[in-house]
């Protein structure tokens, strides 16, 4: 029997819909294919700091919806770019839908407050135990308008599949590169990975972590001996704890039903 699917929050991020080609501008040299396939594996073959238990994506088209209330409507442009620049990527069809619309899976709104009076960016993501992603809502905080395109692109990442961040790595889903806020090469390289059809929805991360790298070694153009170095037995031991930047992690809405695997973000 199946399990429910999973929600995940995923909080606070920041980042642009500009995405660069892979050896662009942004593509820095140092950037090996252990450091990318690292990043990937980080990335969306965790969830938070815990090892998946499958391989996450969109399988089906995305309905987008934005709140339709006045405090939206300055980025709603912006918003919806940035999920069709990476559904363009990930080669999933995007339609713009209303806000009551029944078909919506993927939602943008306001943040609400917390105790604390704070408005976190922040996402929450649900996906079946077969790997298909069903439902993702990005809450954008208003209050901080200096980083909201950081906080679309970096949560709609999360929505794509991304159930963690790639700290070490030049990308928005980095903490440690917290400024980012245009989507990077790296970005653009772990999401054609996520979306190649060598991987599947549902694949155990066992079975998708050496064929993401030997995805990844294509596309930088790693050579023979990196690739065979890197990527054979990859994702069959347990991967390290990523390390939470930026302080302590705090709850940004109620506690959400025990479900496998469970998660909670931070927020600021």
């Amino acid at each position: 029997m199946n399990r429910p699917a999973t929600r995940v929050a995923l909080a606070i991020g920041i980042a642009c819909a500009t995405v660069g080609a892979a050896h662009g501008s942004d593509w820095p040299g140092r950037q090996s294919l252990e450091g990318v396939a690292r990043a990937f594996d980080d990335a969306a073959l965790r969830v938070n700091s815990a090892p998946a238990t499958e391989l996450a994506r969109w399988a089906g088209p995305i309905y987008l919806a934005i709140a339709d209330d006045a405090a939206m409507s300055a980025i709603a442009p912006g918003a919806e770019a940035a999920v069709r620049a990476l559904a363009a990527i990930a080669q999933v069809s995007v339609t713009r839908v209303t806000w009551r619309d029944a078909r919506a899976n993927f939602l943008v709104r306001p943040g609400s407050g917390d105790g604390a009076g704070k408005s976190p960016c922040r996402s929450t993501v649900d996906w079946t135990d077969s790997g298909r992603m069903v439902r993702a809502e990005i809450y954008v905080n208003l209050e901080n308008p200096g980083r909201i395109t950081r906080c679309l692109n970096h949560e709609a990442m999360h929505g794509f599949g991304f159930r963690a961040h790639a700290h070490a790595a030049v990308s928005v889903l980095s903490y440690t590169y917290a400024t980012q806020a245009e989507l990077t090469a790296v970005d653009r390289v772990m999401l054609e990975t996520l979306y190649d059809r060598r991987l599947k929805p549902g694949m155990a991360i066992a079975d998708a972590a050496p064929i993401a790298c030997a995805i990844i070694a294509e596309k930088i153009g790693a050579s023979a001996t990196d690739t065979a170095t890197q990527c054979p037995g990859r994702g069959a031991a347990p991967k390290r704890e990523l390390v939470a930047f930026g302080g302590s992690r705090s709850i940004a809405d109620a506690p959400l039903p025990a479900l496998q695997p469970s998660y909670r973000g931070d927020g600021q």
